[in-house]
Formats: structure tokens, sequence, C-alpha cells
């Protein structure tokens, strides 16, 4: 199952990329119940050349907090570099 398409904002320059780590950790949560899913696999993401984001900081706290739940503990982040201030759920496979 696969779904697509969200933006998600960085509404402040000040969001730490753990947060955002967080924020899109509980995006999949909800995502996940929507579809009936026990297990997110691979994440999608595009982050935006001027989203002010550090990808390997976005990376890196995504991995660290992962774990916490069973449903997203062995999910692959994916991440490409596009243009622009966005940070966007591109993709989610999940089972």
């Amino acid at each position: 199952m696969t779904t697509a398409g969200a933006v998600l904002t960085t509404r402040s320059k000040k969001m730490h990329e753990l947060s955002l780590a967080q924020g899109l950790l509980d995006q999949l949560g909800g995502l996940a119940v929507e579809h009936g899913a026990s297990r997110i696999v691979t994440v999608h993401v595009d982050i935006g050349t001027d989203a002010g984001i550090v990808v390997d900081s976005f990376s890196f706290g995504f991995d660290a907090i992962k774990g916490s739940d069973k449903l997203t503990e062995n999910a692959v982040l994916e991440i490409k570099r596009t243009p622009g201030p966005d940070l966007i759920l591109t993709r989610v496979e999940m089972e």
C-alpha cells in the first residue's frame, strides 16, 4: 500500500530537525491507522534547498526515534533534495 502527496510546512526557521522528524513520525502513525497498515516500510521525502533543514540531522533524528514505535522501527527514510522551501512527504510504503 502506498500513499503520497502531503506537504509538511516548516512554520518556523527555528524548528529543530528532531522536531520535524517527530512530526513526520506522528503523521506516519496517522496514515497507518487510516490505511489499516501495521508496518511502515519506506518513507520518501523531498527536502527543499531553501527549507533551512540540515538533511543529515533530520535523517539522524528520524533514525534515532523511529525505534520507539513498532510501526516505524524498521522504516527506511529516502530523502531527495529539491529546489524550494518545503519538506514534502511524497510517498509512504506500508504493509
